[in-house]
């Protein structure tokens, strides 16, 4: 017999010992009685049942991993179809923080708190949800009550209020995990030191939005100086030195500023012309990157001593004029997410470029892009020019619109066609008016071609432009 059994035995452990052999003797010895005594009800519980070897039986730490797995695995799908339909991704990742956060809070709360690390990244992250609710809170509704939302005010408004009851949520689930640890002001304080590292190093967009925001400060400065009288002495130092230098000298100036020169990013203003982006009521409109070849949204060049033309003028301008000669060619190309501002995402350095003449735009393939070149070509002649999108029964269309002298506005339309079998020149003039057939009409007609178009359908909303918008 072992000793523990001898011991216990010879009555060296009290009848209420809690020692681990002596639970575990009087545990045994329960279980054995158990087993002996005879079954009072077979029907109700057979002696050969044991539902833990029952298939059906699912164990609860294998349960809760499969409900939170098809929790998300629902919200991400719920979310991939409204990206789908609405052509938004805010609510996936609304329903995608909404369900981990949920799953922690129901189903692992308890590894939080056994492991500190787990706590600290939980509470981390919860931190920075809230901070990136608030601002697409009020992002979002900065872009829903500017109109400038890319939706319906209708579906901006859910979408809203949906980021505001998440808003709410998380700010309840952050007052019941107030005792751990990092706090809030700990978070805001090293997201606004890492911001500050990684602007300065030069990672995009942050370097952008650092540039931007230091361009407002240096403005706002400059203007009070300028209101109080005060003169900048670098400018005085200046005028006085040129005397001294000769005409040589001062010309090799004027040409390395010149050379230095860029496009403003603030104001969009480069030598005589001035950037401007197309918002209509759905949003920042995209072409096929033929001036903005990163962003791919399209850019209006305007020329600040561009003026109303003649219809004549107008007429010898779109004969030289060779947009409407290039064929048209379909693409499905979807504007993609980005982060901060759309100017903030052009190639400006390209534009700049486009300007000076050095680089030559890319041929255009939509209608957007041909009405983006028209617009820009008489521009640089300086005539004035208006970008129009319109809204047809079964789809959109763009042309361009000047304001003539002796006939009011009329509307241009250069987009070509699909296929190389057919009129050298697509320029054509159309009556523009809601409610009526798009229908245009060749401007310079060629034989074995007829000179009226096909209707393209019932027009529905009209938007035009002159100059377009930067930076609001």
């Amino acid at each position: 017999m072992p000793i523990w059994n001898r011991d216990w035995f010879r009555g060296k452990h009290p009848p209420t010992c809690t020692c681990v052999d002596c639970v575990n003797k009087r545990l045994g010895k329960n279980m054995s009685r158990v087993e002996n005594s005879p079954v009072k009800n077979p029907v109700s519980s057979p002696p050969n049942s044991n539902l833990k070897k029952s298939p059906l039986f699912i164990n609860k730490k294998t349960f809760t991993p499969l409900l939170s797995l098809l929790l998300i695995f629902l919200s991400t799908l719920i979310g991939v179809i409204i990206i789908a339909t609405l052509h938004t991704n805010i609510p996936l990742w609304i329903l995608l923080g909404f369900s981990l956060i949920f799953s922690v809070e129901k189903w692992f709360l308890y590894y939080t708190r056994k492991y500190k690390i787990i706590g600290y990244i939980y509470r981390t992250l919860l931190n920075c949800s809230l901070l990136a609710s608030l601002g697409l809170l009020i992002w979002s509704g900065f872009k829903l009550f500017s109109h400038q939302s890319a939706q319906t005010p209708l579906i901006g408004s859910i979408i809203l209020i949906l980021e505001l009851i998440f808003f709410i949520w998380i700010c309840r689930v952050i007052t019941k995990n107030s005792w751990r640890k990092p706090s809030m002001k700990l978070t805001v304080f090293s997201l606004i030191v890492l911001f500050l590292i990684l602007a300065f190093a030069g990672v995009e967009p942050l370097s952008t939005y650092k540039d931007i925001v230091g361009d407002k400060i240096q403005s706002t400065f400059s203007s009070r100086n300028n209101n109080s009288g005060i003169i900048n002495p670098t400018v005085v130092s200046t005028s006085v030195r040129t005397t001294d230098v000769d005409t040589t000298t001062t010309s090799q100036i004027n040409i390395s500023t010149q050379t230095t020169q860029t496009i403003n990013l603030h104001t969009g203003v480069y030598k005589n012309y001035y950037l401007g982006l197309v918002d209509d009521p759905e949003g920042t409109l995209s072409g096929d990157g033929c001036y903005d070849d990163e962003g791919n949204f399209l850019i209006l060049i305007n020329n600040k001593d561009a003026v109303d033309p003649t219809y004549d003028q107008l007429v010898a301008f779109l004969r030289n004029d060779n947009t409407g000669q290039y064929p048209y060619t379909y693409t499905d190309r979807m504007l993609s997410s980005y982060y901060g501002t759309a100017e903030s995402r052009v190639n400006l350095n390209r534009i700049k470029n486009i300007i000076d003449g050095i680089t030559q735009p890319g041929n255009p393939c939509v209608c957007a892009d041909f009405a983006e070149r028209l617009h820009n070509n008489a521009e640089k002649a300086g005539i004035r020019c208006a970008y129009v999108s319109i809204k047809l029964t079964d789809a959109g269309h763009a042309l361009c619109a000047f304001k003539t002298t002796d006939r009011g506005i009329v509307y241009i339309d250069v987009t070509g066609i699909s296929n190389t079998y057919g009129p050298s020149s697509c320029d054509k003039i159309v009556h523009v008016q809601i409610g009526q057939e798009y229908i245009p009409t060749s401007l310079f007609p060629e034989p074995g071609w007829e000179s009226t178009w096909d209707s393209m359908g019932t027009v529905t909303s009209i938007y035009l432009t002159w100059d377009g918008n930067w930076n609001n």
